[in-house]
């Protein structure tokens, strides 16, 4: 086990050298784009302090309109978004974890809980979700282990749409939360629940991965992260990136194509949609943009 020591001085020199890096933080040219327009990848649990260190940052900001995220942050806090969250987390009455999961599997998982905040969070507690929120729920805490510099007063997609706001831009979602709590929290419960427990029952390695991950992240290493996603044992199954990954990005990249030719923007979405043949940065590129790293 690495020490948590080693961790933070690692994290914090590779931050000091992202001053030359900027993989993180990509311009869209050319095609029929109205002007320079620029894609940021983000880790949602990652600290603020990396828009600091990212060159170009604050001016490719400055000089869009508009900024999309995944979704339009400050309604996350609104009563009709927060009934909508409750409704899709919530498990029908005969689908609860103690109706899907054996009570050794149940101590499992509540012994992982505990560990990660003091015995205070149970299986118990959690028994009307969904098994994807447990599992979602474990991997922010796994990833927070990883960004011991993480405040959830200050997340980084939040932070940089209130910029935008603060700066005069117009911020928007590429999703509704309706269409985003769907995707997370939609299929089979079943499946869910093994999903789950093979969460549990990798869990140390999990958090190395997790440290991996943010380590490549903040190294503004795709290329890396991109390994860490298409590994079988670390990342998602060929039906879960389908369903998380490409789908929504070939969603999104339906949208650029009407807004890159009509407005100057900065979209932010998290690092994992950009990598690979399917990722955003690919696609509008054989759509005819150039997107270049900026440097």
């Amino acid at each position: 086990m690495i020490k948590m020591k080693k961790i933070l001085f690692s994290i914090a020199a590779i931050a000091m050298a992202l001053s030359t890096q900027a993989q993180l933080l990509w311009k869209v040219t050319g095609g029929d784009s109205k002007g320079d327009s620029y894609i940021f990848g983000t880790h949602h649990i990652a600290p603020v302090a990396i828009l600091d260190s990212i060159q170009g940052f604050a001016d490719a900001l400055n000089s869009v309109s508009t900024v999309y995220g995944e979704l339009e942050m400050a309604e996350m806090t609104s009563p009709a978004v927060q009934q909508v969250a409750m409704r899709h987390s919530m498990a029908p009455a005969d689908s609860t974890l103690s109706k899907l999961l054996s009570a050794e599997q149940l101590d499992s998982v509540s012994a992982v809980l505990g560990k990660y905040t003091g015995g205070m969070l149970t299986a118990a507690a959690l028994d009307p979700m969904k098994p994807v929120v447990v599992s979602t729920q474990l991997g922010v805490m796994q990833s927070m282990v990883a960004f011991p510099e993480f405040t959830g007063q200050q997340q980084l997609d939040q932070v940089i749409q209130e910029r935008a706001q603060l700066a005069g831009k117009t911020v928007k979602g590429l999703e509704t939360a309706e269409q985003q709590f769907a995707i997370l929290m939609g299929g089979s419960l079943s499946r869910q629940a093994e999903q789950l427990m093979k969460d549990i029952r990798k869990e140390e390695k999990t958090i190395e991965d997790a440290k991996t991950l943010a380590a490549a992240y903040m190294s503004a290493d795709l290329d890396a992260m991109e390994r860490l996603f298409n590994d079988p044992e670390t990342g998602m199954s060929p039906e879960t990136a389908k369903a998380l990954i490409y789908d929504r990005n070939d969603n999104w990249i339906a949208q650029l194509r009407e807004i890159l030719p009509a407005d100057k923007v900065m979209i932010v979405v998290g690092a994992g949609h950009l990598v690979g043949e399917k990722g955003i940065l690919s696609q509008l590129r054989n759509a005819g943009y150039e997107v270049t790293a900026v440097d």
